[in-house]
């Protein structure tokens, strides 16, 4: 015979066994795809990318070719992540036709994009920017440009034009040490700061070198041309001397011009300079110019070749 069974309990446990409508319609998973989409496909990977853009502008200067791939690849990206959303948001209006979280989306979608583009033309403008020296290198620039130094293709002349700024025994250095050849300077300028005047001389000394005068070669540029194992004029030289001035009035108020004079005439008269004509140039006035003729500084073993 059929047994009778209890179909209560079993009925029950099948009933528990039922999922929730509300939890598996259709509905509910389309608004958890548009979720996760908006999520996972849009804002996080835009968030990375917006921080790497700026850290990047930040820190580095990218080169243009470099810069224009990866906006490049950054674009086909934004678009894939607006075409991702665009897809889970018409599939969520069909199923549900709400339309106020996909408006949400299409705004986060369009400030995503401007921020995008703005982070973009900021690194153009950061890579298309001409870099400025800092101001050491400024300031190394500017005094380089009050004179031409150069030496000539056969390695045997150092040719000097100029005002003598700071740094100049430096850049002489340099060069010399990369010209062994070389026998001979050739002198023109207006003068400028002594304690460098002294420097280029110290070198033109240890390395035995002549010296030219070219053109008028004139206060601080006249204690360069003494350094000179041998001197001379050339055609257009002349040379041009007075006594010291201090390019700051009112500044290093522990500089004793007389002291100094006195320690470039002691030099003077190691080169074989007379003291008699380096008395005489240091009676000159700072405001004037004394330029004595050829014979005046073969005399006084100013020149030592005619």
């Amino acid at each position: 015979m059929p047994e009778d069974h209890d179909t209560s309990k079993t009925d029950g446990r099948l009933s528990c066994l039922k999922t929730d409508p509300a939890r598996t319609s259709p509905k509910r998973l389309r608004i958890l795809t548009l979720g996760r989409s908006f999520l996972w496909q849009l804002v996080l990977p835009r968030i990375v990318v917006l921080l790497t853009w700026a850290l990047l502008n930040s820190v580095i200067t990218l080169p243009l070719r470099l810069l224009y791939g990866l906006v490049l690849l950054d674009g086909i990206l934004l678009l894939w992540q607006a075409r991702c959303f665009l897809r889970s948001a018409d599939a969520h209006i069909r199923d549900t036709g709400h339309l106020a979280p996909v408006w949400g989306g299409y705004l986060a979608i369009l400030f995503a994009g401007f921020a995008t583009v703005t982070l973009w033309w900021d690194a153009v403008l950061i890579a298309s920017t001409p870099v400025e020296p800092d101001y050491a290198e400024q300031e190394r620039l500017a005094r380089e440009a009050l004179y031409d130094l150069s030496i000539t293709p056969d390695g045997r002349r150092l040719i000097f034009a100029g005002e003598i700024p700071h740094g100049l025994t430096r850049r002489i250095a340099a060069m010399m040490e990369d010209a062994p050849a070389l026998r001979e300077v050739a002198l023109s300028g207006p003068g400028g700061l002594i304690y460098e005047a002294r420097g280029v001389a110290r070198l033109i000394r240890e390395r035995a070198l002549d010296t030219v005068a070219e053109g008028t070669c004139a206060s601080a540029c006249t204690l360069i041309f003494a350094a000179g194992q041998q001197r001379r004029l050339a055609n257009q030289g002349a040379l041009g001397f007075h006594s010291y001035v201090l390019a700051y009035p009112g500044g290093l108020p522990q500089l004793d011009l007389k002291k100094e004079q006195a320690r470039d005439r002691a030099f003077l008269m190691r080169q074989g300079i007379s003291a008699g004509f380096a008395d005489r140039l240091y009676s000159i006035s700072s405001n004037d110019m004394w330029f004595p003729d050829a014979t005046e500084l073969r005399d006084a073993g100013v020149l030592t070749q005619n």
